[in-house]
């Protein structure tokens, strides 16, 4: 009897606790959420979604036809200020030829707790903004209004799209927790979609199948018949079939830790991808929708923004007759051509695998997306005798392709395979660019080189050789612990390339600062460049410099690091572990080489020994070397990262070796009074 009653009791509470559940409702906002301070998932969050679900189902309309139906209801808690990001949404909508996705149905209301009432704030026209994101995509995108620490904010929107196999990502993980996700995708029995998923968090996915109906109505037209009254019948059909149903549940998602070095971390945050592969009717043959490589290439030759121009000619060959004069080999002509295209165009910053404007058109008013741009180059280059091939390539923005599909590029560069077998990339939008010497949105991204036969290959641009960046310090130092030295630091290879970028167009006082915030240094003057506009050579800056802080003084002795203000203060890589793969774009080598004049009346007491290590596979290494020899301490240090691109399971061991030059870096000189 007592094992009965603790039965029902159990019963119960299961079905108390069941009822108290949170239900999440629009409008249904509760005091409990607005007076939470911080998040159960993580205290250190700055926001959190409390809840989402995304409805995602394919729809028969009778004039239509089937539809893609995407709907979104999502609530967010914003902790703090840090967290106002998060009350800012962006929609895209893509579009081609006459066909386009809508939105409709947005709404959003921001809720705050104001003595114990709770006050809202609805979303208004004023705050959504409507705009042309690109050839493809418009965009929608809005913020919510009477933010505070505090507020709980919701919106919810419905997208209807006439293109039923593009499917968006579905992204399972944000950049801060998740309380609770609901997401579900249905679709009749005829779509048939696989599923790709990414991230390291474990996905349970549950499927099942419910039955569906379709009412097709259709109407035939009678009589007329030898001057008779005309009419119509109108029947109506149903067309039974099944419903597949994905569901994904999750509650008490960590958010995505953003690590040094992440690359694009869409790539690594855990989502799930559809890709239509067929359609299936009955008694209708499949209609595939599946691609392979060799379909995407011909899909893209085929385009006419794309195919038919590469194979125009007629608006530039007299201006390129002036340009290749006199040259003798195909070096020369390549060299010649693409710095042409690269003076003379100005790339709007437009992202694309085919033309907007056409190549013509660009060509006449000098400016154009990188599709314009680069086809115009590959076609130039072909043009005089080279072999060069356009390159579809993912640049850093976008999210590598799960899948063969035209959709995963949003950039072309220019292949050349010159007689002697070398091949150069050549990017004509970089206007410091070389062959070879791309720029970081393209190295950091992936390609993929195509034929008119369909054929195509995966490139790596990765460099396989590392940057060096040169250091070198001469200097004194007084019994007041004050420097007075010269500084000269010389970028190579893809550094001298990222300097030109970032500092190139920037005026002296511009590129002094931010040595200053770098390495903290007190009084910087004569500061001089040189090398910006000499292309393929390094860039050298140098200046005089005075420190007032890099030495302790204690008694008679003085205490300070062998690299000064170069030395690396603390590691980047803070976390016990990672999931996700080290991206540093380029390897490296750092050289640092310092010349301390000892002080009159001091000598050196202690010296950090000379010493090294490596990380396995030639992956990376550290040389540490030091001398004193007529009153001057030299030392001379070598960092190297060899890989630049390293995958997860290296991490741990990157971490040491950061920690062990970090120790071994800022190891003390110890000069004591004589």
């Amino acid at each position: 009897m007592k094992n009965l009653e603790k039965l029902v009791l159990g019963f119960i509470l299961m079905v108390s606790i069941s009822s108290f559940a949170q239900e999440y409702k629009f409008g249904k906002v509760s005091k409990e959420e607005l007076s939470e301070v911080s998040c159960s998932i993580d205290s250190t969050a700055h926001a959190a979604v409390l809840y989402e679900n995304k409805d995602i189902h394919i729809d028969y309309n009778q004039s239509q036809g089937f539809q893609l139906v995407t709907e979104v209801f999502k609530r967010v808690k914003l902790y703090s200020k840090d967290g106002f990001d998060y009350a800012t949404d962006e929609i895209f909508l893509y579009k081609k030829n006459s066909d386009n996705e809508k939105v409709v149905g947005l709404k959003g209301v921001t809720y705050n707790l104001v003595n114990d009432k709770i006050e809202e704030s609805k979303l208004k026209k004023e705050g959504v903004f409507e705009s042309e994101f690109s050839e493809y995509y418009d965009q929608v995108k809005f913020t919510m209004p009477s933010l505070q620490e505090g507020s709980v904010i919701e919106y919810k929107y419905k997208i209807i799209s006439p293109f039923v196999s593009n499917i968006d990502r579905i992204y399972l993980q944000y950049e801060i927790p998740i309380k609770k996700i609901d997401v579900t995708l249905e679709s009749p029995e005829y779509f048939y979609f696989k599923k790709f998923t990414t991230g390291y968090l474990p996905i349970d996915l549950k499927e099942s199948n419910r039955p569906g109906k379709i009412t097709l109505t259709s109407r035939t037209r009678t009589g007329g018949g030898w001057g008779g009254p005309q009419g119509s019948t109108t029947s109506v059909r149903d067309l039974n079939f099944k419903i597949i149903k994905n569901k994904v549940n999750s509650t008490n998602v960590a958010a995505f830790k953003v690590e040094p070095y992440s690359g694009n971390i869409k790539n690594y945050i855990s989502s799930i991808s559809y890709e239509l592969s067929y359609m299936q009717f009955p008694n209708e043959p499949a209609e595939n929708y599946s691609t392979t490589w060799e379909d995407v290439t011909k899909r893209i030759y085929a385009n006419s923004s794309f195919g038919d121009e590469l194979r125009k000619k007629g608006y530039y060959e007299e201006d390129l007759k002036k340009v290749i004069s006199g040259s003798k080999d195909q070096t020369t002509k390549m060299i010649r051509v693409f710095e042409y295209v690269k003076n003379r165009m100005r790339w709007n910053n437009k992202y694309s695998v085919i033309t907007n404007v056409g190549v013509k058109k660009a060509y006449k008013e000098q400016t154009g997306n990188v599709a314009e741009i680069n086809l115009m180059l590959t076609s130039m280059l072909s043009s005089v005798g080279l072999n060069a091939k356009p390159v579809l390539v993912s640049a850093s923005n976008k999210v590598t392709a799960l899948f063969p599909t035209l959709d995963g590029f949003n950039y072309v560069v220019s292949r050349v395979k010159l007689a002697d077998g070398r091949i150069a990339y050549l990017d004509a939008t970089d206007r410091y660019g070389l062959p070879n010497v791309l720029p970081d949105r393209v190295i950091r991204g992936a390609g993929r080189v195509i034929a008119k036969n369909g054929t195509s290959q995966r490139i790596n641009f990765r460099p396989t050789e590392p940057s060096t960046n040169r250091y070198m310090i001469q200097c004194q130092m007084d019994k007041e612990g004050m420097i007075d030295g010269k500084f000269n630091v010389r970028h190579m290879e893809y550094f001298a390339h990222d300097f030109r970028v970032a500092n190139g167009a920037k005026d002296n006082e511009s590129k002094i600062e931010r040595f200053k915030k770098r390495f903290g240094i007190d009084e910087i003057e004569e500061y001089t460049v040189k090398g910006v506009k000499e292309y393929g050579k390094g860039v050298s800056e140098s200046f005089n410099f005075k420190s007032y802080d890099q030495i302790e003084l204690i008694d008679n002795e003085m205490y300070f690091s062998p690299l000064l203000f170069l030395r690396d203060k603390e590691n980047v890589f803070k976390s016990d572990e990672r999931a996700y793969p080290i991206d540093f774009g380029h390897g490296f080598t750092n050289t640092y080489m310092v010349n301390i004049k000892i002080p009159e009346g001091y000598e050196v007491a202690e010296m950090p020994k000379a010493g090294g290590f490596k990380m396995p596979e030639n992956v990376g290494a550290f040389s540490f070397k030091s001398n004193v020899s007529n009153g001057t301490i030299q030392v001379i240090v070598n960092e190297t990262v060899n890989t630049p691109f390293l995958n997860a399971e290296y991490y741990s061991v990157l971490k040491q070796f950061y920690s062990q030059l970090i120790e071994k870096e800022n190891e003390q000189i110890v000069l004591k009074k004589i």
